[in-house]
């Protein structure tokens, strides 16, 4: 539980810094006015997971419950590394569309409600296009093989971490 803990509050440090510490980039690297300002109809790309929703899983109530919490990073090459934690919990690319067993599966990434991407690891590259210009929600879930979200009385494990992006200037 103290691991735990010291977990929670290093990420939270963790987010802190990384909104005061501006991301790096290479001197004399020319910067867009538009810079941060790129939107997208997500509903005109083909394929598009806007509204791609699973059913919650419960976990077993005999097995211990998985919980998951993660870390946004600033990638000085461009966009931000999503670092996922999870406890109880076991990654398994191999068993992905095969029958769903308790505490093992993938993850799901989310940014300001719309689904990024699956993941099959602790570690995904989140592209700088993705955020925003001021508040974002990055949420991860714990998904089972069938893709549903594990769930702990019909609520789904999740971890959420807001990050500002600030307004370019001119």
């Amino acid at each position: 539980m103290e691991k735990l803990a010291y977990a929670i509050i290093g990420a939270s440090m963790a987010v802190v810094v990384m909104t005061l510490i501006p991301m790096s980039r290479a001197p004399n690297a020319p910067v867009s006015p538009d810079i941060g300002k790129a939107t997208m109809d997500i509903a005109s790309v083909p394929g598009a997971m806007q509204a791609h929703r699973h059913p919650p899983r419960d976990v077993s109530a005999e097995l211990p419950q998985p919980s998951v919490t993660h870390l946004v990073f600033p990638d000085v090459m461009g966009g931000y590394n999503v670092q996922i934690l999870p406890l109880r919990f076991k990654f398994t690319p191999a068993a992905i569309n095969h029958a769903s067993k308790d505490n093992e599966g993938h993850a799901h990434i989310y940014v300001n409600g719309v689904k990024i991407a699956r993941v099959y690891s602790n570690w995904y590259h989140l592209s700088g296009t993705s955020l925003v210009p001021g508040e974002n929600e990055v949420r991860v879930t714990l998904n089972a093989n069938d893709h549903s979200a594990w769930s702990v009385n019909g609520v789904p494990i999740s971890s959420t971490v807001k990050v500002f992006i600030p307004e370019a200037t001119p």
